[in-house]
């Protein structure tokens, strides 16, 4: 129905109090328009969000990165246990008894004896009071970039027979590990660190690339290392913290850095002005 369309003449002729009935319809009527506009707008715009919007760049949606940013801290977990070398290296099937050896074969071994001399021995303990007894054996897997090579380290174990140190066990010097009974080397620890926070890889994905290769590492227990390898440079941390508010003047500037058209992020730099006058840079 279409609206009815007054003239000069036609409102000239209307009373005081059906000008303001009038006028207060077309108020109402111009309400309506305006809530029935703006749903439409609305309804647009979630048309053309579901049709060209983004459907796979959700955060719930990208495996991985639902806490990109606390990654380490929340899949830490301190009452897990750390795995054996065996859990770790691939397993083809059930372990079976002296089904290990052969599981281990596809991987290149390096042997690292860790032993006394004769003469360290005698002197130790006097010549001729001493023996040796079985070799303490354990592994530990290093990596090397694009190679994996299980490091099994024998550690040479002696015990006095007689003289001031008889009953007194004494073992070959063997290197210190990085973390007390784990299987992490410093390489393999390296490369976990530098995927993480110079790449930008989540844990979960450099899980998925080690799997690759036939090596189950768990993101939880690579959580576990990158915490305890933050407690190793916390000391570094307070020393760089000190020095730089020890200086007179210091500076943080956050800037935006980009690669061609697309944008990465920000960066957050520190630096400290010494008394000399020279710029300590700090991040």
């Amino acid at each position: 129905m279409a609206a009815l369309q007054y003239t000069k003449e036609d409102l000239s002729k209307l009373s005081q109090e059906e000008l303001a009935r009038l006028v207060l319809s077309q108020q109402e009527q111009l309400t309506r328009l305006n809530a029935n506009m703006e749903a439409l707008i609305e309804q647009i715009r979630i048309a053309n969000a579901n049709r060209f919007g983004r459907k796979t760049e959700k955060l719930d949606a990208i495996d991985g990165q639902l806490s990109f940013f606390n990654e380490a801290e929340a899949f830490s977990d301190d009452t897990a246990a750390e795995p054996d070398a065996e859990e770790v290296l691939p397993t083809k099937r059930k372990k079976q008894k002296g089904q290990r050896e052969e599981d281990l074969k596809g991987f290149p071994t390096e042997s690292y004896p860790h032993e006394l001399s004769e003469e360290e021995l005698d002197r130790f303990y006097g010549a001729g009071n001493w023996r040796e007894l079985p070799v303490e054996t354990y592994k530990r897997l290093r990596y090397e970039p694009s190679s994996w090579t299980v490091e099994i380290h024998d550690v040479h174990v002696y015990v006095g027979t007689d003289g001031d140190h008889r009953d007194e066990f004494k073992r070959g010097d063997r290197p210190k590990d990085l973390i007390r009974n784990s299987i992490v080397t410093p390489s393999l620890g390296a490369a976990i660190l530098n995927g993480k926070f110079v790449n930008a890889l989540p844990l979960n994905r450099i899980s998925q690339e080690f799997e690759r290769n036939g090596v189950n590492l768990s993101r939880q227990t690579m959580a576990n290392w990158v915490i305890t390898f933050a407690d190793y440079f916390k000391p570094l941390w307070e020393l760089m913290k000190k020095e730089l508010l020890s200086l007179p003047v210091t500076q943080a500037d956050e800037s935006a850095f980009t690669e061609g058209t697309c944008s990465f992020g920000r960066l957050l730099q520190m630096a400290g002005k010494a008394e000399s006058g020279e710029r300590i840079p700090y991040g």
